[in-house]
């Protein structure tokens, strides 16, 4: 153990049998009965108090706090939480080795090792137990590659070329032999499939990651392995080759790559939200590298390109408006022209050119509406939206940018009429799953800090008023992103019904607002079901459970989405349709009315990064809030698995009296209390829960109390002077990506729990003298969280034999 190792905190391998061993001892419910661990490490060069696992099935980090190490901290985070991951071996006068993990909810962990470990097991191992199944992309052997090396092989990288960063394709077949053999670190069945360079640097596409291979240094001996895995990618671009200077062609990547946060002004939100490639001029086949990513991303091209059909799909309805060609007739306003809102065009023709002239679309998929602006296009294909921005003055010039953004991306969406006097354009909103957020710089360094803008986490597109039926695009979004078998999306080789594309009758949405306006509070669900049939709001198979108006806005719950109707303007001529599917609820809650408070509330928060929470006040005696929360709890998690995760479920002792625990009460902090009475009167007054959910551990907290069920995490909070008003959180089980417990400390220092979503944490503190129910909630966790998201074991992901894995032990 050099000094260097111990300031800087380096961690040096020990043996992990032996450090199982030890654990199953000490903390003997840490690790569960079929878990093994494969990797471990000791902090301060083997000199520390903290310690890293890799097992079978997750990360472990242990953490000693304060002068005596009482306090212990166990971060647990699953394999299936981790969607990127990176080794850095050392340099020449950097020493020290790098291990970054990318989970999401908990965002990046740096584990610094000493220079005399061998970290490429370690990262075959991660490649092992995090790329395997459903992370390996869409049918990781089956995508098409269109490779052009053979005359790209020849060719030399240029002075601007490097100095531009811009890649060259190269040999893949030498690029796989080199990376199974040296370094080796593909997996047996991994396939590089395209590969391109740039001096010392590499760019490699294979059958189960992106892999980017970063030499750095004079001498190049400290080298950067990062994976990034194919479902972590959200959207993505292509642009094409300018003029004179601009020569290069790039490929622009968003994700969600946890990260910490930044707020510095003139940088994104998220640092590595977005990964840009820069190809050398000629050197790269564009529209081959974006057929291969489509393929990844939406599916293998199941049809040849000399077989592709084209779509009728919008003629009827571009024809009704007189559109021809992608040329729209008609010049349109001054501010149209101004404003570049779009218009509709012939679906069959755009499909026509973007499978020839432009080969951007798979040969299976098909445009089913297109829109076109004074020079870009947006199109609406049977797989994703795409926009296309032709650049350059007037958008005349050659560089012209193709940016795909699968259906999958988009969490919600919501279409606004246009307004009165200057707003008169309409406008479709999307809401997307990937943090794009930026924080723009002042313009003055006397200004206050401008706000932050979404980019692409939020969009908003314009359409020229009376030149685009609004509706028409509703009925449209809601065929292609709400769930039509279980979670599944409508499949792309189901075309949306031309019965659809028609547009609505004149005044359609004039007579379902004043009807509505004429109501009270409570709107009858049946009558609301008839008039929005009618109107075209709602898909055939579905039906409004709940309705509400709230002055000049409405709230309905169907059976596929939260539903709302938006009256904005002093006029209320503009008005907003917003659809949250099911699926992309991430957590809600429902409030009772208190005493000055007359209103309840729902609350509920979605998937994605830019406004994503939806807040409404609810009329007091017009709205159930228990048969609310009940109806959402079906469609979130009704199909969640509702058995007990305790393997040795303890019957509930009450503390004795005057114990410390019931001693130091007034501290808030949360006691245990009995489970199998709660879950009874949970199922019956209130009912909370569902039929086959159970509460697993209960503890009070003052007035409040926190669950955790067998499907989800619950949370009382009882509000105001007299507790009247109270509040019941609920957060599937399902959604949460790691967690954390911490052991009591000295003096007053009881346990905590947190527990890491995408987009939230929960944390809780327990009571002083509770040492065994931390380990409860530990071992609840760990039963449910660590399950792989089809329900299985997610250690089953792992396909590495016993001798295999015990080859790879220390």
């Amino acid at each position: 153990m050099g000094l260097i190792d111990y300031i800087g905190d380096n961690a040096a391998q020990i043996d992990p049998m032996e450090y199982e061993n030890e654990v199953r001892e000490k903390d003997p419910r840490l690790l569960q009965l079929d878990e093994d661990v494969i990797f471990a490490f000791k902090g301060r060069g083997g000199s520390g108090r903290d310690h890293y696992m890799l097992t079978t099935k997750r990360v472990i980090i242990r953490d000693k706090k304060g002068m005596t190490g009482k306090q212990i901290e166990y971060t647990s985070v699953p394999y299936k939480s981790i969607h990127a991951f990176s080794v850095e071996t050392a340099g020449s006068i950097d020493t020290d080795q790098e291990l970054q993990l990318y989970a999401h909810g908990i965002g990046r962990i740096s584990i610094d090792l000493v220079k005399t470990i061998n970290v490429l097991p370690i990262y075959r191992f991660l490649s092992s137990a995090i790329i395997q199944g459903k992370l390996a992309g869409k049918n990781a052997d089956g995508a098409v590659v269109f490779d052009s090396t053979a005359q790209m092989m020849g060719s030399s990288t240029g002075f601007f070329d490097i100095f531009g960063s811009n890649y060259a394709q190269i040999d893949k077949e030498m690029v796989e032999s080199r990376l199974k053999s040296n370094p080796n670190i593909l997996l047996d069945d991994e396939k590089v499939e395209m590969a391109f360079m740039c001096g010392r640097d590499s760019f490699i596409l294979t059958s189960h990651r992106l892999l980017k291979i970063d030499v750095q240094g004079m001498t190049g001996k400290k080298v950067e392995y990062l994976t990034i895995l194919w479902p972590l990618i959200k959207g993505y671009s292509v642009e094409t080759a300018g003029n004179i200077l601009d020569r290069d062609s790039e490929l622009t990547l968003f994700f969600n790559l946890p990260d910490t946060k930044c707020y510095a002004e003139g940088c994104p939100r998220n640092s590595l939200t977005r990964m840009k490639v820069d190809f050398r001029n000629g050197q790269t086949d564009l529209f081959a590298v974006q057929r291969y990513i489509s393929d990844k991303l939406l599916g293998p091209d199941q049809v040849a390109y000399s077989q592709h059909s084209n779509t009728m799909s919008g003629s009827h309805y571009a024809n009704n408006y007189g559109a021809a060609g992608l040329l729209p007739t008609g010049v349109g306003s001054c501010l149209s022209w101004l404003g570049d809102d779009n218009r509709m065009i012939d679906a069959s023709i755009a499909n026509r050119q973007f499978h020839s002239e432009m080969p951007i679309l798979q040969a299976c998929e098909n445009v089913e509406l297109a829109f076109k602006g004074r020079r870009d296009m947006l199109l609406f294909t049977t797989k994703r939206v795409i926009f296309v921005d032709m650049q350059g003055f007037l958008g005349m010039g050659k560089k012209m940018e193709f940016t795909s953004l699968p259906y999958s991306t988009i969490s919600a969406f919501a279409v606004r009429s246009a307004g009165s006097w200057i707003d008169k354009d309409s406008e479709l909103c999307l809401w997307l799953d990937f943090d794009d957020v930026f924080n723009p710089p002042r313009e003055n360094e006397d200004d206050p800090p401008p706000p932050p803008i979404p980019r692409k986490s939020y969009l908003e597109i314009d359409f020229q008023k009376d030149k685009v039926d609004m509706l028409v695009l509703h009925r449209y979004l809601s065929e292609r992103l709400m769930a039509v078998t279980a979670h599944a999306l409508k499949p792309y080789t189901s075309p949306v019904s031309q019965n659809l594309l028609v547009p609505s009758p004149p005044g359609t949405i004039e007579m379902v607002l004043g009807w509505i306006g004429g109501n009270a509070s409570a709107i009858d669900s049946k009558a609301v079901n008839e008039k929005f049939r009618e109107a075209g709001l709602l898909q055939h198979d579905e039906r409004v459970a709940f309705a509400f108006k709230t002055g000049r806005d409405s709230l309905y719950l169907t059976n596929k989405r939260i539903f709302f109707i938006d009256v904005q303007g002093f006029t209320g001529t503009r008005k907003e349709y917003m659809s949250v599917p099911w699926d992309s609820i991430r957590s809600w809650s429902v409030e009772s009315a208190g005493s000055f408070d007359r209103d309840v509330e729902l609350f509920a928060s979605f998937t994605g990064y830019w406004n994503n929470k939806i807040k409404q006040d609810l009329r007091k005696g017009t709205a159930d809030i228990f048969a609310i929360n009940s109806f959402m709890s079906h469609f979130v998690i009704g199909n969640a698995d509702g058995r007990t995760a305790l393997a040795n479920a303890q019957s509930y002792q009450p503390p004795p009296p005057g114990s410390m625990t019931s001693f130091l009460g007034y501290l808030n902090d949360a006691h245990m209390k009995d489970a199998t009475v709660l879950t009874a009167t949970l199922r019956a007054t209130p009912a909370l829960l569902q039929s086959d959910e159970s509460i697993e551990a209960a503890f009070k907290c003052g007035r409040d109390m926190f669950l955790i069920s067998t499907k989800r995490i619950i949370i009382v909070d009882k509000q105001g002077i007299t507790g009247k008003s109270v509040e019941y959180k609920s957060y599937p089980l399902g959604c949460n990506a790691a967690f954390r417990i911490e052991t009591e400390g000295h003096l007053l220092s009881g346990s905590e729990v947190k527990i890491y979503t995408e987009h939230y944490s929960i944390k809780q503190e327990l009571a002083k003298g509770q040492k065994g129910n931390i380990w409860l909630i530990h071992e609840i966790l760990s039963g449910k969280i660590l399950k792989s998201s089809d329900g299985g074991d997610s250690s089953q992901q792992i396909p590495v034999v016993v001798a295999q894995m015990e080859a790879l032990r220390y």
